[in-house]
């Protein structure tokens, strides 16, 4: 009963589309402008700074909340914890809210992982605000830190639920990221200040 009620308290809270009330609040259907997700990236770019930080601490507050809660339980090798961090990141990617078409999970991923393994998270985070500055590129960074997350479990040895947890939620954000990664390979993706 745990194992299912992890997973559904996640994929509740986490599908509530924040991005998508926040911009409608000032007026803004965020599915319809800028590259039409959802996330606290688009947010910001369209809408303003403010909002789009918002957005970005209740899309993380929404993957870390159930986490942390469902973490405390150490039955079946960690699962209910993994569990709620699936659970939230599905309910954001795929919102039923909005036809199942939320964002690419990469502020609800963070959240979950930070109440799951916060130390190899905030190495993938160090990575992540390394290429930021360096590139200004949001999408490259939120890929790239996907990719090494996996590597820093590994090395920090956490519950090996945890880290098969981490491959997959990598291999979702790098999947919801496929048009970045098209305009990345053509040279066009947007750079932080400059209009989409």
């Amino acid at each position: 009963m745990e194992l299912v009620l992890s997973f559904l308290s996640g994929f509740i809270l986490g599908s509530i589309p924040f991005g998508f009330i926040v911009a409608k609040a000032k007026g803004v259907d965020i599915r319809k402008q800028g590259s039409g997700n959802i996330g606290a990236t688009n947010v910001m770019r369209v809408v303003g700074k403010k909002e789009g930080i918002l957005v970005f601490v209740l899309d993380f507050l929404k993957g870390f909340l159930p986490v942390a809660y469902w973490a405390r339980f150490t039955l079946f090798w960690g699962l209910p914890g993994v569990l709620a961090a699936l659970g939230a990141i599905s309910g954001h990617m795929f919102t039923p809210w909005l036809k199942f078409r939320g964002g690419k999970g990469v502020a609800t991923g963070f959240g979950a992982f930070v109440g799951l393994a916060p130390v190899p998270v905030l190495c993938a985070f160090g990575l992540w605000l390394f290429v930021l500055l360096i590139s200004r590129i949001v999408s490259l960074s939120s890929i790239l830190a996907a990719i090494s997350l996996p590597f820093f479990l590994y090395t920090f040895r956490v519950q090996r639920s945890f880290f098969w947890f981490g491959v997959v939620a990598a291999v979702l954000v790098i999947v919801r990221h496929h048009s970045n990664i098209k305009r990345l390979i053509r040279g066009e993706e947007p750079r932080i200040g400059e209009k989409k």
